[in-house]
């Protein structure tokens, strides 16, 4: 059965490792739903989390190419349960004077924040998983949509392991 995992990948940070990364997935037909990187908190190395689509086995065969690309130094697969994810979205969406308070106030209700309002436009701000952040679109869309980014998932194991 195909379903999302979220991949960890702990790398030296050199010149090309994420290039090389999704260079092996593209290669051998993985598929990578969502991306996200950055530092860490160990000197010299970063951080990525991928979302991959695939079943246990094609999971299995990702992680054994990820450890073979060099400068890789961890690779992990997110369980269901115990851990934390999460995304950030920016969404743009029409407002006018009538509309601007509904939106803000259904923004309130999903822990949003107002980046910026413009006369015919509101900028919100929200984190949360994707289920979260997937309801606040479909809320969003009576009022009209103008523009979405959204970074991929971060995540992490709750409690002292990595």
């Amino acid at each position: 059965m195909h379903k999302s995992y979220e991949m960890l990948i702990i790398t030296k940070n050199t010149n090309g490792i994420v290039a090389r990364i999704m260079s092996m997935f593209n290669r051998r037909g993985y598929f990578v739903q969502k991306m996200s990187a950055g530092a860490t908190n160990i000197p010299g190395h970063a951080r990525l989390t991928l979302t991959v689509v695939g079943d246990e086995d094609t999971l299995d065969q990702i992680q054994k190419q990820v450890y073979k690309i060099v400068d890789v130094v961890k690779v992990k697969i997110f369980p269901e349960e115990g851990t934390i994810r999460r995304e950030l979205m920016i969404i743009k969406v029409k407002s006018d004077n009538e509309t601007r308070a509904q939106i803000v106030q259904i923004a309130e209700i999903y822990r949003g924040n107002v980046l910026d309002v413009a006369p015919n436009s509101l900028v919100i701000e929200l984190t949360g998983d994707t289920t979260k952040l997937q309801g606040f679109i479909e809320m969003m869309e009576t009022y009209g949509i103008l523009e979405i980014a959204k970074t991929g998932v971060v995540a992490m194991s709750r409690g002292e392991k990595m």
